[in-house]
């Protein structure tokens, strides 16, 4: 039994390890650089002020609701059921320790076919959100405008009957300047709390290493709809895992065969 369960195991290995080494992205993958923010065109600069329609049908313009406070801006769609609802409460569940900041959240619409009526669907569903979340419409004629100065990039796929976008939490201060990006449907506390003391303060900081990884290492599988791990970053840094541990281990030998020879002289 034991002997067949080796032979199998050595079957698998056999047909996965060239899969692996010889891997080449499917047709259906898409460039992953096309959902990246150009942190560097993009930070710094002003947003800008586009025409939004609030859930009571008011329209207004985005600077009468971000000015005197920092704000988070949230780019979503309301007819969303993939990253979008996650998004929104993880965020709700992050913020809750600094409920006591002042500062603004806006869930913003880039989908042109959202109305009033999916909005309010939408915030029925995806949680109990605190006074200072707003939840609106950009104007049609402004979605491109808001969206390309921000550095959004999305697109709609038909296969999947859903948008394509990232998945990246905005940061605007009260002048209306871009201070910082994160990137991730599971915020960290810490992480929100330095961004919104950057956005208040008018700091300009570039996205830290392990946030730009989660669009480096997961690449969007419309045959699954979600992100999966790129199997080459996973393979090479395995690689190097074990390359680092073999290095260790030759040290650490080494070090100990010198101790002990030392003792027996």
């Amino acid at each position: 039994m034991f002997l067949r369960f080796l032979v199998i195991s050595a079957m698998l290995w056999a047909f996965a390890l060239p899969s692996f080494s010889f891997y080449k992205p499917k047709a259906t993958y898409f460039d992953q650089d096309y959902l990246k923010i150009d942190e560097a065109k993009h930070l710094g600069t002003f947003v800008p002020d586009v025409n939004l329609v609030l859930e009571d049908g008011r329209k207004v313009k985005l600077y009468q609701l971000i000015s005197e406070k920092p704000n988070i801006v949230f780019l979503a769609y309301f007819t969303c059921n993939a990253s979008c609802p996650i998004r929104t409460t993880n965020l709700i569940k992050a913020l809750e320790p600094l409920k006591n900041r002042d500062f603004n959240v806006l869930v913003l619409s880039f989908d042109e076919k959202d109305t009033l009526s999916t909005l309010k669907e939408y915030k029925k569903r995806y949680g109990n959100y605190p006074g200072n979340w707003i939840f609106a419409l950009i104007d049609k004629e402004d979605i491109q405008r808001f969206t390309e100065a921000v550095g959004f990039r999305f697109f709609y796929s038909e296969a999947d009957g859903m948008f394509v976008h990232p998945n990246v939490y905005i940061f605007v201060s009260p002048d209306g300047r871009l201070t910082r990006y994160i990137y991730g449907v599971n915020p960290k506390t810490q992480d929100l709390r330095i961004a919104l003391a950057e956005t208040e303060t008018n700091k300009v900081t570039l996205s830290s290493i392990i946030d730009t990884a989660l669009l480096v290492c997961f690449k969007y599988d419309p045959s699954r709809s979600t992100y999966v791990v790129n199997p080459v970053i996973f393979l090479g840094g395995v690689g190097f895992a074990s390359f680092g541990a073999l290095m260790l281990y030759i040290f650490f030998g080494k070090f100990v065969s010198k101790k002990f020879s030392k003792r027996e002289v």
